[in-house]
């Protein structure tokens, strides 16, 4: 009698290796955004518009950092997605700038004008540290390398704020400049790929409370952005 001869059934192993490979690639169907963008760390040159005539700002000198905490909302499958969070801004303005206070007529109320120092000094800084509420509508490409873009605005308010000038009489150092204004608020904007960007800013409100000291100044940012994850 003949022996029936039973064929073993062996896995395809070519078939599980191109199984494998598709698991592992980006599979752009079925996509799912994950929260990101939790964390940045900005290096900015900060500096104000509007300056007064022979007022000028020492652009090398004007470095501040930002630090901000996030969270990310995917807007379903989608590359869309909201932030929000809060963050610490450091924010510094170096020039020649002397804030000269002034009386009017009544001599009751005392304003505040920006004009060059008239003595030679060394160091001339004016530093504000901004608590901020930043709200941003992101894009993010569906790529292992993720381009991305952040558009939004902030609120802020600035918590502490003083000047320190040197000369050749020693160093001073001055907190709660008068006729400040506290509120900020204003646009930010980043686009860069995977961990780093170029970041900018932009605050409508002015440095000075309206009607207290020079009109039109502006603060500003431009910078880079690190985004660890």
């Amino acid at each position: 009698m003949a022996q029936a001869q039973v064929k073993e059934n062996k896995p395809d192993s070519s078939r599980k290796t191109g199984e494998r490979r598709a698991e592992s690639e980006f599979d752009l169907k079925n996509y799912k955004s994950d929260p990101n963008d939790r964390l940045i760390l900005e290096i900015n040159h900060t500096g104000w518009m509007g300056l007064p005539k022979d007022v000028v700002q020492d652009n090398l000198k004007c470095i501040g950092f930002n630090f901000a905490l996030m969270f990310d909302k995917p807007i379903g499958k989608s590359a869309f997605s909201f932030g929000y969070g809060i963050g610490l801004f450091s924010h510094n303005f170096h020039s020649n700038a002397d804030f000269v206070r002034q009386l009017d007529s009544t001599r009751s109320f005392v304003s505040t004008r920006m004009e060059p120092y008239k003595r030679e000094v060394s160091l001339n800084r004016y530093a504000q540290k901004v608590l901020e509420i930043p709200i941003e509508f992101r894009f993010r490409t569906k790529t292992d390398r993720q381009f991305k873009v952040h558009l939004g605005g902030k609120i802020g308010y600035v918590v502490n704020d003083f000047r320190s000038v040197k000369d050749g009489d020693g160093k001073v150092r001055t907190y709660d400049i008068k006729n400040i204004n506290p509120l900020r608020y204003g646009i930010n904007f980043r686009i860069g790929f995977e961990h780093l960007a170029l970041s900018a800013s932009y605050y409508f409100t002015q440095i000075f409370k309206p009607g207290e000291g020079p009109v039109g100044v502006t603060p500003y940012s431009v910078g880079i952005a690190i985004i660890p994850y």
